[in-house]
């Protein structure tokens, strides 16, 4: 949101040739909403990570509400900084394995008794580089196994994962847990303007210490911009499958954007 002026010059010796004066104005750096999670509230057995009456983050809770129990809610210990944080952690409840999840958009609607429909991405115009901020991770050997995974999750026994990812889009996405064979693959997808995710060697225990979070943000296009933001956390990264290590544990603090100079291009 700075304003510039310009004019192009030419010079060749004594000869000087000045353009019309122009300007331009550099875009807006929005900042990540609550990124901090020092906002909670509460409606029923469902707890928010948002202010009263907005909408932005939104969580798994209203599928494991149905169940009596809610996988994502607030803490005030661990903190990185100010008075809360987030915390994340996967659990075998009633009937089924629920990962935990913290994601910006909607929870649309329960499919069944299992599997829940989406509403990926909130409006966001902005072009950062990167996702910033901290967590710390206590994962779990995976104990509750799934189906149809892709190639390359952990198997039984092996130390779960946790799943974080950004994304830039030019709409906001549907996602149909019924349907995991039409899940977008975000990497390939035309709707995505640009893309980041946890890097693997960050994907590890913790050991009970907060550890800075990187994820830059690679772009497909510098000529298409994004309507819709799309940042998804979860304590177990293919609990989509129901697959993952029950106790699990994620904690998220202090998340932001960098605006750098020179944005990485695919």
């Amino acid at each position: 949101e700075t304003s510039y002026e310009y004019r192009l010059c030419y010079f060749n010796g004594a000869d000087s040739i000045y353009g019309d004066l122009g300007s331009f104005t550099t875009e807006q750096q929005i900042s990540l909403y609550n990124g901090g999670f020092e906002y909670w509230w509460q409606n029923g057995k469902i707890a928010y990570p948002n202010e009263s009456g907005t909408s932005y983050w939104d969580t798994s809770n209203q599928g494991a509400a149905s169940f009596g129990g809610s996988n994502t809610t607030e803490t005030t210990s661990p903190v990185h900084g100010g008075s809360k944080a987030a915390k994340l952690e996967s659990k075998y409840i009633v009937i089924k394995f629920a990962a935990a999840s913290l994601y910006t958009g909607s929870f649309g609607q329960l499919i069944g008794t299992s599997r829940p429909k989406l509403n990926w991405g909130v409006p966001f115009t902005a072009r950062p580089t990167a996702l910033k901020g901290w967590m710390q991770y206590a994962p779990k050997a995976i104990n509750r196994v799934g189906s149809g995974l892709p190639a390359g999750a952990p198997g039984k026994n092996e130390m779960d994962q946790c799943g974080m990812f950004c994304a830039l889009l030019t709409e906001s996405m549907v996602i149909d847990n019924t349907k995991m064979d039409e899940f977008p693959d975000l990497e390939t997808d035309s709707r995505v303007i640009a893309y980041g995710a946890l890097p693997a060697e960050q994907n590890v225990d913790s050991k009970g210490e907060w550890k800075e979070v990187n994820i830059p943000l690679v772009y497909r296009t510098l000529t298409r911009k994004p309507t819709h933001l799309l940042i998804v956390f979860s304590s177990s990264k293919y609990g989509d499958y129901f697959h993952g290590g029950e106790g699990s544990t994620l904690y998220l603090d202090d998340f932001s954007f960098e605006y750098g100079d020179s944005p990485a291009v695919q």
